[in-house]
C-alpha cells in the first residue's frame, strides 16, 4: 500500500503524501476501511492510540485521496475471488447477477446539494433532505457486489444499468425488475451475448398486454423497437433489429399474473417452472441494500463533501465484499460440521461478520503472523455465533 506507484495513482495532486508523516497514505486507507459506528473522534483516538489527530486533520488528508482507490481494490479482490475460490455458486453454469437500485440519505451541505440534489419534505418546517441514488450489479448466489455506483438522486436506474454492463460478461445471467424493461437495454445485452430475465412492464408493451390476455404460460415473440426506442438505441450504440425473445407468465402470492421476458428461448433447456423460480433468486440484492443501510451504516457517512461521500460509499462496498469472501472461505468447514449435528440449518451471522472484520483490517499493518492469528480468531468467533437459516422468505414486491 505504501509503494510509490499506488500513491501516485490515487493521490489528488503530485504534492500529496510526499512527506514522511505518521498519518501516511496507507494508515489513512486502513483507517477508512475499518471505520465503524462510533463517533469519528473516538475512532481516531482508538485507531491511532499513540498519536492524536483531530477530525479536521483527517478531513484535510482525505481530500488528498482519490475514491477510485477503493473501487479498484474492490475490483481486484473480486477478480481474485472468482479466479481462485473453489466453491463459486452458479445456476446452470451462469453467475446470477441482479441489477437493482435504491436511495440513501446524505448529510446536508451545500457541496452535497450541488452534486446530488435535494428536495423539501412535507413536514412543518419544510426540511431539506439530500438524497443520492445508488445501484449494484450483485452476484445473488455468492453475495458479492460486482459493481456499485452512486450518483445524483435523479439518475435513472437504466443509466446505472448501462454503466454496470462494462463489468458483465457472457457467463453472467442478469435478473432485473420491471424498471429495466427497455428495448435498448435488451438489445445491448443481446449484442454482448449476455442472457437476461427481466420482469416486463406489460402495460408499456403491446406484446405484454396481448400475452396476459391470452392466458398462455409462455410464448416466443419478436419484439420490435418503437420510434422512441430506436432513438435511444442510436444514442447508446444498440442494434435496432427485432429481438427473438420469450415471455413467461408468473403468478405472485396475491394471485396477480406478471410477465417475465428473456432471451433464454430454449424451452427444453430452460423450463417454464425453472424460470419462474429463477426470478425470485434476485431477492438477495434487496437484502443487500438493507444490510448496507442498517448494519454497514451506509446512511451514516463520515464526511459532508463529494469526495468523502464517494470514499465512504466505495469503502463500505469493499469491506462488505471482503467480509463475505473471508467469512465464506474460512468458516465453510466449521459451519458444515455444525449443520451435520443439528436438525436445523445454520449460517454465519453477516452483521457480526461485518463488524468483526474491523480487527482484521487493522491487523493487516502488523505483519503476517499477527494477521494469521487474527483470521483464526475471527473464524472461531463467527462459528460460535451462527444463526438459523430461514429460507423461502417472501419475495413479493
Amino acid at each position: 500500500m505504501e509503494n510509490d506507484t499506488t500513491k501516485k495513482s490515487y493521490r489528488t495532486s503530485e504534492i500529496c503524501f510526499t512527506r514522511n508523516r505518521s498519518l501516511s497514505f496507507s494508515s489513512l486507507v486502513y483507517f477508512l476501511l475499518q471505520l465503524g459506528k462510533s463517533s469519528l473522534q473516538q475512532e481516531l483516538d482508538v485507531y491511532f492510540d499513540e498519536h492524536f489527530y483531530t477530525k479536521s486533520a483527517l478531513n484535510q488528508h482525505r481530500l488528498k485521496l482519490k475514491p477510485e482507490l477503493f473501487v479498484d481494490l474492490n475490483r481486484f479482490q473480486c477478480d481474485f475471488y472468482y479466479s481462485k475460490a473453489s466453491h463459486i455458486k452458479k445456476w446452470k453454469g451462469y453467475r446470477l447477477v441482479a441489477i437493482d437500485g435504491s436511495t440513501i440519505q446524505l448529510p446536508f451541505s451545500d457541496n452535497l446539494v450541488e452534486n446530488y440534489g435535494h428536495f423539501q419534505t412535507r413536514t412543518e418546517n419544510n426540511r431539506k433532505v439530500v438524497l443520492a441514488r445508488v445501484s449494484q450489479a450483485y452476484d445473488v448466489l455468492n453475495q458479492i457486489s460486482i459493481d456499485a455506483q452512486i450518483d445524483h438522486y435523479r439518475t435513472s436506474e437504466l443509466s446505472f444499468a448501462h454503466k454496470h454492463l462494462a463489468h458483465i460478461n457472457t457467463k453472467d445471467l442478469l435478473l432485473m425488475d420491471r424498471g429495466y424493461s427497455a428495448f435498448w437495454l435488451m438489445s445491448l445485452l443481446t449484442k454482448k451475448s449476455c442472457n437476461f430475465l427481466i420482469r416486463l412492464k406489460a402495460k408499456r408493451f403491446k406484446v405484454g398486454k396481448t400475452f396476459l390476455a391470452s392466458h398462455k404460460k409462455e410464448q416466443l415473440i419478436t419484439l420490435t423497437p418503437s420510434n422512441e426506442a430506436v432513438k435511444k438505441c442510436k444514442e447508446v450504440g444498440a442494434p435496432i433489429t427485432p429481438l427473438q425473445l420469450r415471455l413467461i407468465r408468473v403468478t405472485i402470492k396475491d394471485g396477480e399474473d406478471q410477465v417475465l421476458i428473456t432471451n433464454l428461448t430454449d424451452g427444453q433447456q430452460y423450463k417454464h417452472i425453472e424460470l419462474c423460480k429463477l426470478y425470485k433468486k434476485r431477492w438477495p440484492v434487496e437484502e443487500s441494500f438493507k444490510h448496507l443501510k442498517l448494519r454497514a451504516e451506509l446512511e451514516n457517512l463520515s464526511g459532508k463533501s463529494h469526495i468523502t461521500v464517494q470514499q465512504d460509499f466505495h469503502r463500505i462496498i469493499m469491506r462488505a465484499n471482503l467480509t463475505t469472501i473471508l467469512s465464506d472461505q474460512i468458516t465453510r468447514k466449521g459451519v458444515r460440521k455444525i449443520n451435520q449435528t443439528r436438525k436445523k440449518t445454520y449460517k454465519i451471522n453477516r452483521t457480526q461478520a461485518y463488524r468483526k472484520v474491523k480487527v482484521l483490517i487493522k491487523g493487516m499493518t502488523q505483519g503476517f503472523d499477527q494477521i494469521c492469528k487474527k483470521i483464526q480468531n475471527y473464524a472461531m468467533a463467527l462459528i460460535k455465533q451462527v444463526e438459523r437459516h430461514r429460507p423461502n422468505r417472501s419475495t413479493q414486491e
